[in-house]
């Protein structure tokens, strides 16, 4: 308890929050200490902002005591309706006293300080005394009635908060993702951006040759008149050949015909040279193009070489037809280090890419180039890996599954075992043959995924190619216990180095 001295008498006030004990003593007249209302004490601001009650202003106006008692600064008001109610003051008293009768008790008119959870009832101190004594009811203060209350409130809320830092959560992630999709789209906007400057930069070049050879055409009509002249010039000559000086004229315009013909000669060569570049740069540019929109061959652009894809079309029979195979003078055009390359693919993955060098110019080279193209209808994609051998040792290697099912039959006539370049040691990356029962079975293909000192590679084996970027990929594959499910899903010749 407080206590404080009001005009010579002592009250007491109950303790109690310190903010609210600052609105209590704002609630009262600084010189009577007495509570402001609606009537004869309502609040009155004096010029200074301190406030007194309409009784205390009036009797110090009568006295001509016109000062703040607070502060001692003089107001000159001869009334007190000359200064202004305190309007917001007084809404707080009104407030302040409802709220002090909600939390009396009503039979002593005193604040309520404990809670007697017996009964369900809030108490005073002298309800603990007379009807809620400790020996008789379980009695608890505010704050520990509030606590139990917060208690209960936070856990019924936790399964909310939880269901919340569950959906923020969600939130993030789906943020994440599309983050990755956005950086993925600006990436392939990138490469479209490139791909485009680039065609913009041949067009350009295209028109630039095409104004240059109007301009050539031009020259050669021009050409063409001055030789109608000098023609007109000789004949006019042959005409006169009684006399010397016709004689002299017809010399001199044969010698200017001469030259002008070989000067026709040599603009001839140039324009025959411009030709030939135009029909070339037409050829390397605008057929994969045709091809694309004809629907037989699906182009890309990586690492600035373009990638021709496997044939887009349905696949023969798995049985080739002997007016089909490719005979010595139609085989496929291969070079020695001529890159192919194949896309692989886990379930539910982005494909990896394989780029595979041919060695020499040989059948089994050229039969691969026939199953990376789909020429004759037949080729990798769709197929499976399988027969991991010497699995985690020297010589570990991993087999391409046929393309007609088991029987791994040759696309072309001159396939044979020992058609191949032959090396003396197993090296990763090297590609060879699989074939294990003679020349029946050269449609297969073995990748070594490492290295084998000790160990020759035997004649079925010889190689054709060489992996020259993506070994990792098919490494994984032999670890993987998913190997039925991982397949070649596309496949093809990379046209520009």
């Amino acid at each position: 308890m407080i206590k404080r001295r009001r005009r010579g008498k002592t009250t007491t006030k109950p303790l109690g929050n310190p903010g609210i004990l600052l609105i209590m003593e704002d609630s009262e007249c600084i010189v009577c200490f007495s509570k402001y209302n609606d009537e004869e004490q309502r609040p009155r601001s004096m010029p200074c902002g301190h406030t007194m009650c309409s009784l205390c202003l009036e009797r110090a106006i009568l006295e001509q005591s016109k000062m703040c008692p607070k502060c001692r600064t003089p107001y000159s008001a001869s009334s007190v309706k000359e200064l202004p109610v305190n309007f917001s003051l007084e809404g707080l008293v009104k407030s302040l006293s409802t709220s002090n009768k909600l939390n009396e008790c009503t039979e002593h008119q005193l604040p309520v300080s404990h809670r007697c959870t017996t009964h369900k009832a809030w108490v005073c101190k002298i309800c603990l005394l007379e009807d809620h004594s400790e020996e008789l009811c379980k009695i608890i203060t505010i704050w520990e009635d509030f606590n139990i209350k917060k208690g209960t409130k936070l856990n019924k809320s936790k399964p909310l908060i939880n269901k919340f830092e569950e959906t923020c959560q969600k939130i993030n992630d789906c943020i994440k993702l599309f983050k990755k999709v956005i950086e993925e789209n600006d990436e392939e906007i990138i490469r479209c951006e490139t791909l485009v400057k680039r065609l913009q930069e041949d067009i350009q070049r295209k028109k630039t040759s095409k104004l240059q050879m109007e301009k050539n055409y031009d020259m050669f009509g021009q050409k063409i008149k001055a030789l109608k002249v000098k023609r007109r010039s000789y004949d006019k000559a042959v005409t006169s050949l009684q006399s010397s000086e016709s004689i002299r004229e017809v010399s001199r315009c044969s010698i200017d015909v001469q030259n002008e013909v070989e000067k026709l000669q040599s603009i001839s060569h140039e324009l025959e040279n411009e030709v030939d570049l135009m029909l070339q740069t037409f050829k390397t540019t605008m057929e994969p193009s045709m091809e694309h929109c004809l629907g037989e061959h699906k182009s890309s652009v990586k690492d600035g070489r373009h990638h021709i894809h496997v044939l887009q079309r349905n696949t023969l029979s798995k049985s080739i037809p002997q007016d089909l195979q490719f005979s010595d003078e139609t085989n496929p055009p291969l070079t020695d280090g001529m890159l192919t390359f194949l896309d692989i693919a886990w379930p539910n993955q982005n494909p990896r890419r394989v780029y595979m060098k041919m060695i020499g110019n040989t059948a089994r080279a050229r039969q691969h180039l026939l199953l990376v193209t789909g020429h004759l209808g037949h080729s990798y994609k769709g197929l499976q890996f399988y027969n991991p051998n010497n699995e985690g040792r020297p010589g570990e290697s991993i087999v391409i599954h046929p393309y007609d099912g088991d029987e791994a039959a040759p696309l072309l006539k001159d396939v044979t075992v020992n058609d191949c370049v032959k090396f003396d040691k197993r090296k990763a990356g090297l590609i060879s043959g699989a074939g294990w029962d003679g020349d029946r079975n050269t449609a297969l293909i073995r990748i070594y995924l490492r290295n084998d000192s000790g160990r020759a590679i035997r004649a079925p084996d010889s190689c054709f190619g060489e992996v020259t970027s993506g070994l990792e990929i098919l490494q994984d594959i032999a670890k993987s216990n998913e190997i039925d499910e991982i397949e070649v899903v596309d496949c093809g010749v990379v046209t520009l180095w």
